[in-house]
């Protein structure tokens, strides 16, 4: 019982630093185009997360991405497939570099979540991601993207 109240905790306070820097402020968000990715993870304590992905902005364009990622609070194997949509970009390019988020979760079999996402550029990623496998994590992420 000890452990559900510490893991419901802990979910409270993840959500509390995601939300609360960016509660009550409305951000401007021009739709530049779509993102797909598909990730493979492995952690205990620290995770990395490995896998690609592409972006298909409004104008037709297609570019093929790298993923990378490091997480800390994370146990577990999981593979995540996402789409969503990505905002304010100006160009190509400025979807590469680090975007960060906080959150947690549980997978176990499967599961699904949403994501958001922003680097330094202003730049916002809104995913919806399928996972499998058998994880948790409480953590704050850091998601590399480069174009490959």
């Amino acid at each position: 019982m000890i452990a559900i109240r510490t893991f419901a905790l802990c979910v409270l306070v993840a959500a509390l630093v995601a939300v609360g820097p960016t509660a009550g402020r409305a951000e401007a968000k021009v739709k530049a185009g779509t993102i797909t990715i598909n990730t493979k993870s492995v952690g205990f304590i620290i995770g990395i997360e490995w896998g690609s992905g592409e972006l298909r902005l409004n104008n037709g364009r297609t570019y093929r991405l790298r993923i990378r990622t490091l997480k800390a609070g994370m146990i577990g194997l999981e593979a995540v497939t996402a789409h969503g949509n990505v905002y304010n970009l100006r160009r190509a390019t400025d979807i590469e570099g680090k975007f960060f988020s906080a959150g947690a979760g549980i997978t176990v079999g499967g599961g699904v979540g949403v994501q958001n996402l922003k680097n330094s550029k202003d730049v916002i990623i809104e995913l919806k991601e399928t996972a499998q496998g058998i994880a948790g994590k409480i953590a704050a992420s850091g998601i590399d993207i480069q174009l490959r």
